[in-house]
C-alpha cells in the first residue's frame, strides 16, 4: 500500500512522486533542471495518481461493509440462588431488568461455572480453562500472598482483548490475590474500580476507617491501585463507572468485566428496597438477600438501558452468569439464604445447585432473542466466544469453546462431549444426560462417593441410579480420571468445610491488615 502523507508546510500541490522520491531523484524539480511548466504538469499528474491510489488504500483499509469489533460486557452475580430470577420461577420479588437481557438473547438453561466458589469459579472464566489445570483449586487467603491468587504465568481474558486493541476494565469483585503483581492492573485491565478480597460491604461510609480480612474486607474500595474515601451504595458505584468507562471509549471497541458482589453477604439493606419487600418475608437474612437482590437488578436496568439509549446495545456481545450457586446451606460458606430449586445442593458442592447457574448470553443482530439453548455451556466458553468475536487468537491452552456457532445453530452438535470438575475432595462429569458426582454432605463432613443421576428426568439429583448402569459408571468414572490426569494440586489449601485436609489451616486467618494494594 502506498503510504499517503504530507510534506509538512508544502502547498497541495507539492504532493506526489517528488514528496515520495529520495534527495537527488531523477524526477525531482532540482534533478534534471526540468522546464517550470513541465515541471509543474508532471508533478500534478503524479499527485493526482498518488491521491487515486490512496483513496483505494484508505477504502480498502475500512471497507463500508466492515463490521467494527464488538464491545463485550461480561456481568457477573455472586452467590445468586438459581429459583430467585423471574425467569427461574421466582416471585418474591421482580427481576424485570434480568429477565429481559435473557429475553434479549439465548438462555441457557445448562449453564455452569467450572468450580461450586467465587475464586476459583473466576479463574476459570478469566483464563478459559479449568482452573485445577494451573492449582487455583480454593479461594485465596492470607499468608504468602506472592503465591497467592491467579497465578503470573495465566493469560487472561483482558490480556488477549487489550493486545486485540481493547481498552479493558474491571469494575467489582477481584479475589483473584492481594500483591501488586496481582492486582487487576497487572493482570490486563487497563481500569479498576472494586475492591480485592472474596465479600465488601454495600453501604459505603467515608469517615469509616478501612479494615482488610482475606475473605472480608471493609471500606477499601480502590481506583487503581489508590484506597478511596466514598460514600454510597457498591453496586451502584460499580455499575456508574462502568458506563463512565463506556462512555469514554469514542466508539473504541472496549471489554468490561462487571463484577458484582451482591447478593454476597453482607446482608446490608439499603431503606429504598425495604418498601418493595413483601411483608409477608419475614426471615431477616431472606429480607437482606431480597433487598440486594432489586438493587442488583434496579442496575442491571439503568446499565442496559444506558446501553440503549447511546446506541452501544447494537454491537456489545453480553454475558451473564453467576460465579456459583446461590449460598443456601446455613451456616456454610457466606450463607445469605439463596434459593436454588429446583436443583439440589448450594455453593460449595458440585451438586447441581452448586455449579449449574443462570446464564445468558445476548448479541443484537447475532443471537435470536427469546432464544433457549439447553446444551451444557460453561463460564470457561466466555474467553474464546469473546476472542472469535474480536477477531483475536485463542491460546493453546485454553479448554472452553466458542458457542457462537452453537448458539445461532450452525453447529447442532453439543459445544462439549463432557464437563468436568474438581472441589477438593469433591468431583463430576456431565455427559449429556448423565451425571455422575461425589460430592460433600457439611453437616456429616462425609462424601457421598460415586453417585449417577438422569438429568433430563431428575434434575433435582434425587435418584441415583448408578446400580442400574454399571456400564456407564464405569465409562465415565474412567473419563474423569483421564481428565483429572492433568490436573495439579492445590497451590494452597481451602477452608476446612471445602478441605478436610486444612482442618489446621494457616494461622493467619482471620488477620486483619489496612491499606492492602
Amino acid at each position: 500500500m502506498v503510504p499517503c502523507f504530507v510534506i509538512e508546510g508544502a502547498p497541495w500541490h507539492h504532493l506526489g512522486r517528488a514528496a515520495c522520491s529520495p534527495p537527488g531523484s531523477r524526477d525531482t524539480l532540482r534533478g534534471r533542471g526540468l522546464n517550470p511548466p513541465f515541471a509543474m504538469r508532471r508533478f500534478f499528474l503524479s499527485s493526482l495518481a498518488v491521491l487515486l491510489v490512496c483513496a483505494c488504500a484508505c477504502a480498502c483499509a475500512v471497507s463500508p461493509g466492515a463490521e467494527p469489533k464488538p464491545n463485550i460486557l461480561v456481568i457477573v452475580a455472586d452467590d445468586l440462588g438459581y429459583a430467585d430470577l423471574g425467569v427461574h420461577g421466582g416471585k418474591e420479588v421482580p427481576t424485570p431488568h434480568m429477565d429481559a437481557l435473557a429475553a434479549s438473547g439465548v438462555r441457557c438453561t445448562s449453564g455452569y461455572v467450572s468450580a461450586p466458589s467465587c475464586s476459583p469459579s473466576r479463574a476459570g472464566f478469566l483464563t478459559g480453562r479449568a482452573q485445577t489445570r494451573f492449582g487455583h483449586e480454593f479461594n485465596p487467603h492470607v499468608g504468602d500472598e506472592e503465591l497467592l491468587g491467579l497465578p503470573l504465568d495465566q493469560r487472561t481474558i483482558a490480556d488477549l482483548l487489550k493486545g486485540a486493541g481493547y481498552a479493558t476494565a474491571l469494575m467489582g469483585k477481584w479475589h483473584q490475590g492481594f500483591s501488586a503483581s496481582h492486582h487487576p492492573l497487572s493482570r490486563g485491565f487497563d481500569e479498576y474500580v472494586g475492591f480485592l478480597v472474596g465479600g465488601h460491604n454495600f453501604l459505603l461510609h467515608s469517615d469509616a476507617e478501612p479494615k482488610f480480612g482475606s475473605a472480608h474486607s471493609h471500606d477499601m474500595i480502590y481506583r487503581g491501585r489508590e484506597l478511596q474515601k466514598l460514600n454510597g451504595y457498591t453496586t451502584d458505584l460499580f455499575t456508574d463507572e462502568a458506563m463512565a468507562f463506556m462512555d469514554r471509549q469514542n466508539g473504541n471497541p472496549w471489554f468490561v468485566y462487571l463484577a458484582y458482589n451482591a447478593v454476597h453477604t453482607p446482608l446490608e439493606i439499603m431503606e429504598k428496597h425495604r418498601p418493595r419487600i413483601p411483608e409477608r418475608i419475614t426471615d431477616p437474612t431472606r429480607v437482606g438477600y431480597l433487598s440486594l437482590l432489586l438493587g442488583l437488578d434496579d442496575a442491571l436496568g439503568r446499565l442496559l438501558g444506558h446501553l440503549r439509549e447511546s446506541g452501544l446495545d447494537r454491537n456489545t456481545l453480553v454475558f451473564f452468569f453467576g460465579d456459583n450457586g446461590g449460598s443456601g446451606h446455613k451456616p456454610y460458606l457466606a450463607y445469605n439464604g439463596g434459593i436454588n430449586t429446583p436443583l439440589r445442593g448450594d455453593k460449595g458442592q458440585t451438586l447441581e445447585g452448586g455449579i449449574r447457574v443462570p446464564f445468558f448470553v445476548s448479541w443484537p443482530g447475532h443471537l435470536t432473542p427469546g432464544a433457549v439453548y439447553d446444551q451444557a455451556v460453561s463460564a470457561i466458553d466466555v474467553f474464546p466466544t469473546s476472542c472469535a468475536a474480536a477477531g483475536a487468537e485463542v491460546p493453546a491452552a485454553v479448554e472452553g469453546v466458542n458457542l457462537l456457532p452453537h448458539l445461532t445453530g450452525e453447529n447442532a452438535a453439543a459445544p462439549h462431549e463432557a464437563l468436568y470438575w474438581r472441589f477438593g475432595p469433591q468431583k463430576a462429569i456431565r455427559q449429556g444426560k448423565w451425571k455422575l458426582v461425589d460430592w460433600r454432605d457439611f453437616d456429616t463432613k462425609q462424601q457421598s462417593g460415586w453417585q449417577l443421576f438422569d438429568l433430563d428426568q431428575d434434575i433435582g439429583e434425587t435418584t441415583d441410579v448408578s446400580s442400574a448402569h454399571p456400564g456407564i459408571v464405569a465409562a465415565l468414572t474412567s473419563s474423569w480420571d483421564a481428565w483429572n490426569q492433568k490436573n495439579v494440586a492445590p497451590l494452597w489449601q481451602g477452608s476446612p468445610t471445602e478441605d478436610p485436609t486444612s482442618a489446621a489451616r494457616n494461622a493467619a486467618k482471620g488477620k486483619s491488615k489496612k491499606g492492602k494494594q
